[in-house]
């Protein structure tokens, strides 16, 4: 899944402490099992997909804020000719 970069331009203090947050999250409802309340909203074990995919876009904005952000380029070969 393709990140959104929702987060980006956030002050590096409030990724940070996003990022926590959603950990403490993903922890309550993937290991203990529990449900979990933040920013007004319930998570279940059902919303473990979109808490994950929150913590890597957190991540992510973290990462390029540090301008430590790992870029990747792909290269495709073909031997068809056009």
């Amino acid at each position: 899944m393709a990140l959104s970069k929702s987060f980006y331009g956030l002050p590096l203090a409030t990724l940070q402490n996003l990022r926590a947050k959603y950990l403490e999250c993903l922890e309550a409802i993937a290991v203990v099992g529990a449900s979990y309340s933040l920013a007004g909203r319930q998570f279940t074990r059902a919303n473990l997909a979109e808490v994950t995919q929150t913590v890597k876009e957190l991540q992510s904005a973290i990462d390029s804020a540090n301008g430590t952000r790992v870029r990747r380029t792909r290269a495709v070969f073909s031997t068809q000719l056009p």
